[in-house]
């Protein structure tokens, strides 16, 4: 990552700092630093503030981020019986929301976005755009040559994937296939087709009233994901958990996993819709900032 996108990614966290905060912080030279902030300032991406005290020497400088120079356009899938609700929301630099509008389809193409999209190009400089896993390449590739701007899938997973070395991260919510992501020698690898393993039932129509059978179907997922992947930790966040379901989980992939002589270490999370969408929001905000000045 170099210097411009550095201090943007810096900023953008940070908000408000002075051009000398910025070089110790990032520990780059104040004249790296001056030439950077003033070709940011020029982009919109930087704005000038008010001068403050440098603790003995003349005033400085403070510059905020402009979390409205650009903006990333996320969309978010829930299946339903017959149909796919899709959620568009519009999202600033900073992961506010901007505004959001839902739609139902019964089938995609490669057309089914552009009204969204045409409308906000016009009001927003669009700098990304988020897509919910499982959308065919002929629709990235249309919104990327009609838009002009980074587009990519952007599984709700990722929101949630720390950068804790060797963790497989899961995301398990009711009614849906595990999501998953591998945090491994500094990079976030997909795990692409979780619902296509061999277990018991389907993610999609499990009845989570019968405890044994969510059990056993969690346990068989993480045995057979230990054995190909052979993480150091697995997190897994759900929207189902509870005290019980983790204690017998735990003891019946103790009993799977016999032998084993590193196995993973395990941590439970709790996670609602609410809690997911603002933590999606903040990662598609947060990834647009380290994209900048590459």
């Amino acid at each position: 990552m170099n210097s411009k996108a550095r201090i943007t990614c810096f900023m953008q966290q940070q908000v408000v700092a002075t051009r000398p905060q910025i070089a110790a912080a990032l520990g780059l030279s104040l004249v790296s630093t001056n030439a950077t902030v003033a070709t940011l300032e020029k982009e919109g991406v930087l704005t000038e503030g008010k001068l403050v005290s440098s603790g003995g020497g003349r005033p400085v400088r403070e510059y905020h981020f402009n979390a409205r120079h650009g903006a990333v356009a996320l969309f978010t899938a829930t299946p339903e019986q017959h149909c796919t609700l899709l959620r568009f929301e519009l999202l600033d630099l900073q992961g506010r929301l901007i505004e959001a509008t839902e739609a139902r389809f019964v089938q995609f193409h490669a057309e089914s976005l552009d009204e969204w999209l045409d409308a906000t190009t016009r009001r927003h400089n669009l700098q990304r755009i988020c897509l919910p896993p499982g959308m065919n390449r002929e629709i990235q590739s249309h919104l990327q040559q009609r838009h002009r701007c980074r587009v990519e899938e952007f599984p709700a997973v990722q929101a949630l994937t720390g950068e804790r070395e060797d963790t497989l991260t899961l995301l398990l919510q009711t009614g849906s296939a595990p999501q998953g992501a591998m945090y491994r020698h500094g990079r976030v690898t997909p795990c692409p087709h979780l619902h296509m393993l061999p277990l018991p039932a389907d993610w999609e129509s499990l009845d989570y009233a019968d405890h044994t059978l969510v059990e056993e179907m969690m346990a068989r997922l993480l045995q057979l994901l230990t054995c190909t992947m052979a993480p150091a930790h697995i997190e897994m966040h759900a929207d189902f958990w509870n005290d019980r379901l983790i204690s017998r989980l735990c003891f019946n992939l103790n009993t799977k996993l016999r032998g084993l002589d590193a196995p993973p270490r395990l941590h439970f999370a709790t996670i609602n819709r609410e809690k997911l969408t603002s933590r999606l929001r903040q990662a598609a905000a947060r990834q647009q900032g380290s994209s900048s000045g590459k």
